[in-house]
């Protein structure tokens, strides 16, 4: 069973955004475009409100457009695919074209509950997480299509690579890697708290996890896992995490907190 080991990393804080989110879920950095974006739920996590938003900011901190994108209710995980980010929201998929800094569309995703991380593969194939239902969605060619239906306990956190799939699940605590051929899965580390972001680190083999409670997990290639950040017990979350995998530094939403804080990992 996994257990923890010797140290390996540590983060060095780079810096901290002033209090000026909303109940920032998740941070995705935009390696092409050298900008994040920040998704603000703006009050619950589950309400049909209309008032949440996608914020931008330059990478070394700065707010470059508090309010770039409105009109979602509670906007999670974020990727981009053809210039254009895909955001979950409760029950329906939205598209934004970043060049024009406006919602393209809305695919509404049938018996969803509480839809959460994005992660799109180089074919442009869209999974995102459902984790209200316990499903991983599909969305290709225009469809959505239901891909993984049974075992999972609130899945959430999605990151993909050639030959595997990295999913966080808050509900059973664990990091999986799921075959994209067969769906089948595997767990790999447990106790990772209420699993949430799920990242490469840049570093050959390690993996960076995020605790929604305020903590976050390196995964290292034997998938043992070190806590390189405990947040909890000041009562500051640590959400659905973004990465900057050429200067190895790790955003974190702090959500409550209303803040991204920005980390470099330092390996031993």
């Amino acid at each position: 069973m996994e257990s923890e080991s010797k140290s390996a990393a540590q983060l060095s804080l780079q810096w901290a955004s002033d209090t000026v989110f909303r109940t920032p879920e998740s941070v995705y950095y935009d390696a092409n475009k050298n900008i994040l974006y920040v998704s603000n739920i703006n009050e619950g996590p589950d309400k049909k409100d209309g008032n949440g938003f996608i914020s931008t900011m330059g990478p070394a901190g700065n707010v470059i457009a508090l309010e770039w994108v409105t009109g979602l209710s509670a906007p999670k995980g974020m990727g981009v695919y053809d210039n254009k980010l895909y955001v979950t929201d409760i029950d329906e998929l939205v598209i934004i074209d970043i060049t024009e800094a406006s919602i393209k569309d809305r695919i509404p995703v049938e018996g969803a509950a509480f839809l959460n991380d994005v992660a799109i593969d180089i074919n442009g194939k869209v999974y995102f997480s459902d984790s209200g239902t316990g499903k991983i969605h599909i969305y290709n060619n225009g469809e959505v299509k239901e891909w993984i239906t049974e075992g999972l306990e609130r899945p959430n956190g999605l990151f993909i690579e050639e030959d595997r799939i990295m999913l966080t699940s808050s509900g059973s605590s664990d990091l999986k890697v799921i075959n994209p051929e067969t769906a089948e899965y595997t767990t790999v580390t447990e106790g990772i708290g209420a699993g949430d972001g799920v990242e490469y680190t840049g570093y050959e083999g390690y993996y960076i996890t995020s605790d929604w409670n305020g903590e976050v997990f390196l995964i290292k290639p034997d998938f043992t896992k070190e806590s390189l950040l405990r947040t909890k017990d000041d009562k500051i979350n640590s959400a659905d995490i973004g990465l900057n995998r050429e200067d190895h530094v790790v955003y974190v939403p702090t959500f409550y907190d209303n803040r991204v804080v920005a980390y470099k990992i330092e390996m031993e």
